[in-house]
């Protein structure tokens, strides 16, 4: 394994919230949302009567920021840019579920939830100590 693939990947495993930015008629619409990853490819829970669920059918590429850490300014984090598909998989999600899902959905069988699927086409390691960009090979 790479050093960059294994300072990615490290990242990902240390950061669950990140920034999923989706493109809404034309123009970038972003918001936090907590991923779960298996590798590189990130999964999240939404509900499918959002409006970002509305941008991914219309345009299934994502960006995604991961890594950052509030008053660090110093902190390698990842860009990546992906495409997205949607499932109701349930085995999936339970692996993206977290506790505060318990508060907004009636459990994990409502049927508004689905899953986001991000499969990663470009993930770039950014070390910010040398303003440096590395491409990551997943």
């Amino acid at each position: 394994m790479t050093e960059a693939k294994e300072k990615a990947l490290k990242i990902l495993d240390k950061n669950e919230v990140g920034v999923l930015a989706t493109v809404s008629g034309n123009k970038p619409v972003a918001r936090y949302m907590d991923f779960k990853s298996d590798d590189f490819v990130l999964y999240t829970v939404t509900d499918k009567r959002t409006e970002k669920v509305e941008d991914i059918e219309a345009n299934n590429h994502a960006f995604v920021l991961i890594g950052y850490e509030e008053g660090v300014f110093d902190k390698n984090y990842l860009e990546i840019e992906a495409t997205v598909s949607m499932t109701q998989d349930p085995d999936l999600i339970d692996r993206a579920w977290n506790d505060y899902m318990d508060d907004t959905y009636k459990g994990k069988d409502d049927p508004n939830i689905l899953v986001l699927k991000l499969t990663p086409q470009k993930v770039t390691l950014k070390l910010k100590k040398d303003d440096e960009s590395i491409p990551v090979t997943f």
